[in-house]
């Protein structure tokens, strides 16, 4: 796209550690109702912890696509954010509009599965002492589901980054846009971004103004770029930087 720039972070260094990336199966039978079992990654950086989480919806795809775990390694090479785990979530395939368009049945499966099992293998800061200190990941319909998740989970998830999200469906709203609009979990932190040439720009520049007139504390960015990983692999640098700022 004209004006666009690859990330300066996606690209492997030879002098950047790198993070430990652990592959578990988990349950799914119960709350999602699909064949029974999921694969889920853990990132734990080459840090001393406790740290604070990153739930990552399409997370294999952010992986592959949008070498998400290169990047935050690079990030926190550079002192550029401060470390953080993640749990990176496959989504539900042909289910995946089910589960990311407002689902309180993906809610309860990140605080019944996801949540003890990142709790299990890494060191996290405790949320208990610091309520909001995790946060959430999204692009498109996982960007939606990226705020909905901090609006119905503030306590716990209280950054929520949303790459192109989705906010309406033929001209009728998700929920997340109720919750904003009567001003619920006002207090959460939102980065939000879109690629000029996306065909929700609109959606997601009308879903700022709401915001902003509800005074939620949002971080709007546009950039030269469309509908795609690439897009987003080119730009969620800045929105961790923010979510995640290294402390000086």
């Amino acid at each position: 796209m004209p004006e666009t720039m690859a990330s300066p972070f996606s690209m492997r260094r030879a002098d950047v550690p790198i993070g430990k990336l652990t592959r578990h199966r988990v349950d799914t039978s119960w709350l999602l109702k699909d064949s029974g079992e999921r694969d889920v990654y853990l990132y734990k950086p080459h840090a001393r912890g406790p740290f604070p989480l990153l739930v990552v919806y399409d997370g294999t795809d952010y992986l592959q696509h949008g070498r998400l775990a290169t990047i935050v390694d690079n990030l926190i090479a550079d002192r550029r954010i401060r470390p953080i785990a993640m749990a990176l979530l496959q989504n539900g395939r042909s289910r995946r509009s089910l589960e990311y368009f407002g689902s309180d049945a993906t809610i309860a499966w990140l605080d019944r599965e996801i949540l003890p099992l990142a709790r299990q293998h890494i060191r996290l800061v405790n949320i208990k002492e610091q309520p909001g200190a995790y946060g959430v990941l999204g692009a498109s319909a996982g960007g939606i589901m990226s705020m909905y998740t901090a609006l119905r989970m503030p306590e716990i998830f209280g950054r929520a980054l949303c790459q192109a999200g989705v906010y309406s469906l033929y001209g009728r709203d998700f929920a997340a846009v109720d919750l904003v609009r009567h001003q619920h979990a006002c207090d959460i932190q939102l980065w939000m971004d879109a690629g000029r040439f996306d065909d929700l720009l609109e959606d997601n520049r009308r879903m700022v103004r709401l915001l902003e007139e509800r005074s939620y504390n949002v971080t709007y960015r546009e950039f030269s770029g469309g509908h795609n990983y690439t897009a987003w692999r080119d730009d969620v640098w800045r929105g961790l930087e923010v979510m995640f700022p290294f402390a000086r």
